[in-house]
């Protein structure tokens, strides 16, 4: 019985800490990036580089829609960026924003109504993992 404890025990905190070395290297990374179909990796692909702040833009998917990346960033406000130059096509977008401001990522599809949110499917981003954070 003591050996069974003895065993779980150090399973439990290798487990432990493989879950906080993944963890860490996650949170470590400061690229963000996210798919509109997580499961598929289909409709647009979007990424926030802070070293130099890029917005990267892909269309993955001929279905149509445009990809649309969501940026929020604190002390700045929510700006949207569309690739739709169609599928297969990336737009990098060179930004500029001061030093140590949160950023959220959220990477949607949409049909361009001539206005910045004019036609985005709201409901098109991966409901798995919804957004994406890091760190001008």
């Amino acid at each position: 019985m003591r050996l069974i404890a003895g065993v779980a025990a150090t399973v439990l905190a290798a487990c432990t800490a493989v879950g906080f070395a993944a963890s860490s290297a996650r949170a470590d990374d400061p690229v963000a990036g996210i798919y509109v179909d997580q499961t598929w990796h289909k409709g647009g692909y979007c990424e926030f580089r802070p070293y130099g702040e890029h917005l990267i833009v892909k269309d993955r998917d001929a279905d149509g829609h445009s990809a649309v990346a969501e940026l929020t960033v604190d002390g700045y406000g929510t700006y949207y960026y569309w690739n739709s130059d169609g599928n297969g096509t990336t737009r990098d977008v060179d930004l500029d924003f001061a030093e140590d401001h949160h950023v959220t990522l959220r990477c949607l599809l949409g049909d361009w109504k001539g206005t910045p949110t004019g036609g985005i499917i709201w409901d098109s981003y991966d409901h798995m993992l919804e957004w994406v954070t890091t760190w001008t």
